[in-house]
């Protein structure tokens, strides 16, 4: 229902434009068709941005001639009503939200005649996107945005930990980066991610999105981690005396964690930023991309959108998105295990959308311990690439760094531990 309030004020939003043309380019930098419900000055209101476009003059004769003569009372109520443009962005503001309230009544009552849950949540995702006020123009002048960068600098920042160090020393992250932990099969992206949303867990709420892991799976893999207990018994469910005492001395630090195990199979974006709003998770995971339900004719073009719409997620609500990816499978055919940007899958906008890209892999060096992991950093905006090892012990799906000289010992002592071939050869000389 159309109040008597917002008629008024879109009325009077093109009052102001037809008696003072000089603030047509504020103007429409800071609306948008949407923003008015009458049909009648909608169409008004687009004549001015073809005119201001074809840098025409924007004033009554000229929109008369673009709409037509019809257009003449409907032309004259709105400069009666607003004689004067002074005060014209607060008319802005009370259209635009006049306007969004409308828009809410109308989804609400929507919603009262869904049929299914899905329906549901995409009406629900409209709402948030009508909160978010997504659309609003954002201008800043070098002399505010001058005096944001000093009050900022006189503040220490604090960024978001990886719980890796390393990492930490690349990696600059904020909420509302998109970051994407690509792998292979069974290279470990889930154990990884699960603890690092652990960790990011005692400091921001956290929601772990499976698309396809149970909540009770995902539990046994992160009491295994956060309890020091063997993967394979808790599976069996033959924990012993010792690692039920662990369990229950670190039960209290786990459930004190931040941390929401959603179970998403067959859900969209919009589906997991509803949950997530609603929820208020400052920090997703989503296990895993390619398994999201995306809106295109083929599945390059369903990954492509799915890509912008996390990039869309994470920048307009301030969210840290980070989304496990596959690797292609011809990466794994090279003779160098090491990916790039370009093993994605299926499609290159997730290259393109990503604040930052980690890749995980299993190290294929001879030397290197076994169990050994590689992640490396294969695009930064705001850091440093590079790679670094990781220890990983799959009884307690447990990733640990190196201390600084380590691998090369633990690499050196492999090296000097004789093999049976070795043995073998001695015997035959």
């Amino acid at each position: 229902m159309v109040t008597k309030a917002t008629l008024d004020a879109e009325y009077s939003v093109i009052g102001c434009l037809l008696v003072d043309p000089s603030i047509a380019g504020e103007l429409i930098s800071l609306t948008r068709p949407e923003d008015f419900t009458i049909p009648e000055l909608r169409t008004v209101y687009n004549a001015a941005v073809t005119l201001f476009n074809a840098g025409r003059p924007v004033d009554a004769v000229t929109i008369r001639g673009v709409c037509g003569t019809e257009y003449n009372d409907l032309l004259m109520q709105c400069m009666e009503i607003t004689p004067a443009s002074l005060g014209w962005r607060s008319y802005i503001s009370d259209m635009q939200e006049q306007t969004r309230v409308v828009r809410l009544r109308d989804i609400a009552a929507a919603l009262a005649d869904v049929s299914t849950s899905a329906q549901g949540r995409e009406l629900l995702a409209k709402a948030n996107v009508l909160l978010s006020d997504k659309n609003a123009t954002q201008v800043v002048t070098m002399e505010r945005a001058v005096a944001n960068f000093m009050l900022e600098q006189g503040e220490k920042r604090r960024f978001i930990g990886w719980g890796f160090d390393r990492l930490d020393r690349r990696l600059y992250s904020d909420y509302g980066d998109f970051v994407i932990i690509a792998g292979r099969p069974s290279a470990g992206k889930t154990a990884l991610a699960l603890q690092m949303a652990a960790i990011m867990g005692h400091h921001d709420k956290v929601g772990f999105y499976s698309l396809e892991t149970s909540p009770a799976k995902l539990t046994n893999r992160l009491m295994s981690n956060r309890c020091v207990i063997d993967f394979g018994r808790i599976n069996r469910r033959e924990m012993t005396d010792e690692e039920w005492k662990r369990a229950v001395q670190f039960k209290r630090d786990v459930v004190c964690t931040q941390l929401e195990l959603v179970s998403a199979s067959g859900w969209s974006v919009q589906d997991i930023l509803s949950t997530a709003l609603s929820r208020q998770h400052r920090i997703v995971f989503i296990d895993y991309l390619q398994q999201l339900r995306g809106r295109g004719r083929d599945r390059f073009e369903q990954v492509t959108n799915i890509s912008l719409d996390l990039h869309a997620m994470a920048q307009t609500h301030g969210i840290l998105v980070v989304a496990l990816s596959q690797l292609s499978r011809a990466s794994m055919s090279r003779a160098d295990a090491a990916p790039t940007l370009t093993d994605l899958r299926e499609s290159g906008q997730i290259e393109q959308d990503a604040d930052a890209v980690l890749a995980l892999y299993i190290e294929q060096d001879e030397d290197a311990p076994p169990d050994n992991r590689k992640l490396r950093v294969l695009k930064n905006k705001e850091g440093r690439l590079g790679e670094f090892s990781l220890a990983f012990d799959g009884s307690t799906q447990m990733f640990a760094e190196y201390m600084d000289g380590q691998l090369a010992a633990e690499s050196e002592d492999k090296r000097e531990t004789p093999t049976l071939f070795d043995m073998l050869e001695e015997v035959n000389c």
